[in-house]
């Protein structure tokens, strides 16, 4: 089934989103699977994504990455970035990625209830996305694919999460490790 992305006309409201929670660790044998999530939607602007990990003492490794081909029928590279607990950003430095300039990034970290917890949100102006994947349209009824992960390469705290399942011996950008997006407006 397909993940819903809102359509906003005016500004996004992240506490209306549905919710892409990062659920699969199938390499996770010591029962570290930190509750991680991501909300997603397009606005006028751009495609915004707010990350949010509850996860005590975070490792500086520790990261949220999301993978998103606008076009998968026509193009092989993916916009893919990486947020970290630290407060770091990186994008498109892989094979199947493709650079780009976000518009915005904000970090934050806090506490409550539940824990600690760290998160960011990125957008992704739209006019760079009209750039890498000039056939795409954010509106309601069209699709994209994607991936949402959780992942740490510290060794003393290692974790690999998706949103939908992934092989992690092959690189996450790949088309087999994606799935589908749909855009709504309601």
């Amino acid at each position: 089934m397909a993940f819903k992305v809102k359509l906003f006309h005016g500004q996004p409201d992240f506490e209306s989103l549905h919710v892409a929670k990062i659920i699969d660790y199938p390499l996770e044998k010591r029962d570290y699977k930190p509750y991680s999530q991501c909300k997603l939607c397009f606005a006028p602007d751009g495609f915004h994504i707010q990350f949010l990990s509850f996860e005590a003492a975070a490792l500086a490794a520790s990261c949220m990455k999301a993978v998103f081909n606008f076009d998968a029928q026509t193009q092989e590279k993916c916009f893919s970035f990486s947020v970290f607990s630290d407060g770091r950003f990186a994008a498109g430095e892989g094979e199947f990625e493709t650079p780009f300039t976000p518009g915005h990034i904000h970090f934050f970290t806090g506490e409550d209830l539940q824990g600690e917890y760290w998160g960011a949100t990125v957008c992704i102006p739209i006019l760079e996305i009209a750039r890498c994947y000039p056939n795409f349209r954010p509106i309601a009824g069209s699709s994209f694919k994607g991936n949402i992960y959780k992942l740490c390469q510290d060794p003393s705290r290692p974790h690999y999460g998706s949103y939908t399942p992934a092989d992690f011996s092959r690189p996450l950008e790949e088309k087999s490790q994606l799935s589908e997006f749909i855009i709504i407006d309601y």
